[in-house]
């Protein structure tokens, strides 16, 4: 497993401590078996239609979670290129172990840094379910877009999820699951939108699709803007 080297920000290390071997043994359940419909309101079929549409053979994951999404897809070739990126090494391992028979590269990396890992670049990034943890709102977070987009082939997509907090409805279910995990600080979107989201992909690429869901912003970004590496 190829590792971070630089300083990582305290508000990073907050919210990367609570994905844990203990947490991350029953995170599919909690997730993906209840929270995404009933306090997200974007059942987990929605999320992987989005995600097997946009799957390649040549893959990079951020932010990998326990490799739930992938273990659900199916790559378009019997031999994929897979590398996992995230900086939680509880996460890397997990899911590491669990798509061992796509012989995944591992790589410890914090993406609100720049990023190089020295290797081709890749037909497809997904960006699932992470940029809601990321610290700062989109104008600054939002540069984790940035430095992944120069990994990303020219003809190639970056596509994910995030959940949104400002400008979408909330039952009181849902705004308690949202105000628990940013007071936990294991959420960091009180001034997420989509609004802010669309701006900040559009700075990186030029054709970008988003869907509101519930909650939840599903997006797909191609053409690359090379002025903004």
């Amino acid at each position: 497993m190829e590792t971070v080297s630089r300083p990582v920000d305290s508000r990073v290390k907050l919210s990367q401590r609570y994905f844990n071997p203990l947490t991350l043994a029953v995170y599919d359940l909690a997730l993906f078996g209840f929270i995404d419909k009933y306090a997200w309101g974007c059942p987990t079929e929605r999320v992987l239609r989005h995600y097997r549409d946009h799957l390649s053979a040549n893959h990079l994951e951020v932010g990998v979670g326990s490799g739930y999404l992938l273990d659900h897809s199916t790559f378009p070739s019997k031999e994929p290129r897979l590398a996992l990126m995230d900086l939680s090494e509880s996460c890397l391992q997990k899911t590491s172990r669990r798509l061992t028979r796509y012989h995944p590269q591992c790589y410890r990396r914090n993406i609100l840094q720049p990023v190089e890992i020295g290797a081709p670049g890749f037909d497809s990034i997904a960006v699932n379910y992470v940029m809601h943890c990321v610290p700062g709102n989109f104008e600054r977070k939002g540069e984790a877009f940035g430095h992944l987009s120069h990994l990303l082939n020219d003809d190639g997509v970056l596509f994910g999820s995030t959940v949104l907090s400002v400008g979408v409805e909330k039952d009181m279910f849902t705004r308690l699951c949202m105000s628990s995990l940013n007071k936990a600080g294991v959420f960091c979107n009180e001034e997420d939108c989509a609004t802010a989201l669309h701006d900040v992909l559009r700075r990186y690429f030029n054709h970008v699709e988003m869907e509101i869901v519930g909650c939840v912003a599903l997006f797909a970004c191609r053409d690359r803007k090379r002025e903004a590496e």
